[in-house]
């Protein structure tokens, strides 16, 4: 019997965080007096690894305007290496961002550019998400008098609307009401709505067909988030911990939210040549904050997928009786990271290519939406395929030229949280992993 071997695909989901050029000045990021750089190191505490693990390294440039001109990102993966993901961000003769260019020495699958038009008053009235793959995705801006904006309608590849977000303004409130739409028939799918005082967002309410929820925000008093309040079908709190510059730049960052702990550690430079923080690990902060086995750090210890034959008479590879399909979409109204459930919701439609089933070979993209956040196209080969007769699923190992991932279809229906379950998809790993129950 052909052994099935169950890996998962490297993906990052990336939400959307371009709608508005603003947010990549030293303001937005609450940085103060003329800061030219960051550097920043996260850790975690792996009890595989036996101690603490570094898990990124990110740096940010900024230029005289205050405006961010190049960033550098490597994640340590669990799993796999990682290259460091290296951008350029250009702006015009007015400081106006006019997009972003990716110059990592390896450019990943899905890496995207970025392109930004504005009005003759400097107004944002477009942004194009440019793939590698040469796919488009674009979104589209409305502004009032003041330059602010009024509403955005965001558009996938084919040019169908996906998405329309409204904002309205009264003295320091800003009130953004963001509508999904179906990609099955453009049907609403829920209505998200975000607050913000000041600047600072201070609640997300979520109403879809698939669940409700309300999050609320917490900001100390140099204006950096100190605690998120969740509540939905299960309520959650995650606190943040700071230690401050003179600058009131923090410089050190603890976050909790139930069994999950980071640390992060900042190194700050100025434009008069001054330095801040540090980005060495700081035994004695991580100690106030916790009580760990092992306060030092370690090599990551990576996991390895282990090949071992088999002789399971439960499985057959025998595709005869094999679901066939050109196109099938589902919804989802939970996901699993990091071992938790989630209340988060979205669609997920699979298209085969080159036929009907998914035959070892045969061609299939996953278009996986996120409520609320972004929509992303992942395309994978059949590698493997498997029937488990006792449990009557299918079960399919994917992959591409850079990662694996696994997708199932049960004939009986999984029943979860009082909910059908027809399929599941499986991407990323370790920190990073997701599962969509699909219904």
């Amino acid at each position: 019997m052909k052994k099935l071997s169950i890996f998962f695909l490297c993906i990052l989901f990336h939400f959307d965080g371009f709608s508005q050029t603003e947010m990549y000045n030293l303001e937005s990021q609450n940085l103060h007096k003329n800061v030219r750089k960051v550097i920043q190191h996260y850790y975690s505490y792996d009890k595989n690894s036996g101690g603490f693990v570094k898990k990124s390294v990110d740096i940010k440039r900024y230029n005289e305007e205050g405006n961010l001109i190049e960033t550098y990102y490597w994640y340590n993966s669990t799993y796999s290496d990682s290259s460091p993901t290296k951008k350029l961000y250009n702006y015009n003769s007015d400081a106006l961002l006019t997009g972003t260019k990716d110059i990592s020495d390896t450019r990943g699958k899905y890496s995207t550019e970025y392109k930004y038009t504005y009005n003759r008053k400097g107004h944002l009235t477009k942004r194009e998400s440019v793939y590698k793959d040469g796919s488009k995705y674009y979104a589209v801006y409305e502004n009032d008098r003041k330059g602010r904006v009024t509403s955005k309608k965001d558009y996938n590849k084919s040019g169908k609307l996906t998405a329309e977000v409204n904002y309205s303004y009264r003295g320091g409130k800003k009130t953004e009401t963001r509508t999904s739409f179906s990609s099955k028939d453009g049907s609403i799918v829920g209505t998200y709505t975000t607050v913000y005082e000041d600047g600072k967002k201070t609640s997300y309410k979520s109403n879809s067909k698939y669940g409700n929820s309300t999050t609320t925000y917490e900001y100390d008093r140099e204006g950096n988030l100190k605690q998120s309040n969740y509540a939905g079908k299960k309520n959650t709190t995650s606190i943040y911990d700071y230690v401050y510059d003179k600058k009131d730049n923090w410089v050190k960052k603890h976050y909790r939210s139930g069994k999950y702990q980071y640390f992060y550690f900042r190194e700050i430079y100025f434009d008069n040549g001054d330095v801040s923080g540090s980005t060495e690990f700081d035994k004695r902060f991580i100690n106030k904050h916790g009580n760990f086995a092992n306060v030092e750090v370690v090599e990551l210890v990576k996991k390895k997928t282990k090949k071992k034959t088999t002789t399971n008479t439960d499985l057959t590879t025998n595709s005869n009786n094999m679901p066939s399909f050109r196109q099938k979409n589902w919804g989802y109204t939970f996901v699993n990271m990091k071992g938790k459930i989630s209340d988060i919701s979205g669609d997920v439609t699979a298209t085969i290519s080159n036929g009907s089933k998914l035959s070892k070979g045969a061609k299939v993209e996953f278009k996986v939406m996120i409520n609320g956040a972004d929509t992303k196209y992942l395309n994978f080969t059949v590698d493997e395929y498997a029937f488990e007769k006792s449990k009557k699923r299918h079960i399919w190992v994917l992959k591409n030229s850079k990662s694996k991932g696994t997708f199932a279809m049960f004939n009986n229906p999984l029943y979860l949280r009082k909910k059908n379950i027809n399929a599941m998809l499986i991407m990323g790993s370790g920190d990073n992993q997701i599962t969509f129950y699909l219904q």
